[in-house]
């Protein structure tokens, strides 16, 4: 008699939060979103069993107690392979879509650049506001990795972008410091390297 090797370990969160205030409803939701979750069905969300995932639904399970709302979290594996692969693939399709967000959104910071660019807005107040838009950019990929539990296709195309993002910061940076007519003693590249921040 042959055995099935063991399925992927999950975590499933099943919960009741009262229906008023919704915004308990609503605050549940977004954590479960932040943290990556798939829902199985309406109140039933699921995630890899991971020690970076349990602290954050453990705690979560405390803060739905303590909106007196029920909740179970709950060891399981997954039943069958197919199962485990269409789940996987749903995982996937949700940082993929998230992927394609901040690829947009770096080619709005290119275009903004090309913009101030083409303006000759090489001030160092113009370079202080894309700098800190490129610091957003950074955060809202680091918080998309973090929950990218399976290797999504789409991380790829994120950090190609993200380096033509870099590339484009670096060279409206020695603009501004050439317009200014400020010795560029910068150290080397630009701190949050996409390369050294997703490996």
């Amino acid at each position: 008699m042959t055995h099935e090797p063991p399925g992927q370990p999950w975590l499933l969160l099943i919960y009741r939060v009262p229906q008023d205030p919704a915004s308990r409803r609503t605050y549940v939701w977004r954590q479960l979103k932040q943290l990556g979750a798939v829902y199985l069905q309406q109140a039933a969300a699921i995630l890899p069993d991971r020690l970076e995932v349990r602290p954050d639904l453990e705690q979560l399970a405390a803060r739905i107690r303590a909106f007196e709302g029920e909740v179970s979290l709950l060891e399981t594996t997954s039943p069958s392979p197919e199962w485990e692969q269409d789940l996987i693939g749903r995982f996937n399709q949700a940082r993929n879509d998230e992927y394609v967000e901040v690829v947009e959104n770096v080619e709005r910071f290119e275009d903004e650049i090309s913009r101030e660019s083409r303006k000759g807005k090489f001030t160092f107040a113009e370079l202080e506001d894309i700098e800190a838009d490129w610091e957003k950019l950074q955060r809202w990929q680091e918080r998309v990795t973090t929950r990218d539990f399976f290797g999504a296709a789409g991380r790829a195309d994120m950090v190609a972008a993200l380096e033509r993002g870099r590339a484009a910061l670096e060279r409206f940076t020695a603009e501004v410091y050439a317009h200014e007519g400020v010795q560029d003693d910068r150290p080397g590249a630009l701190p949050g390297h996409a390369e050294a921040s997703l490996e």
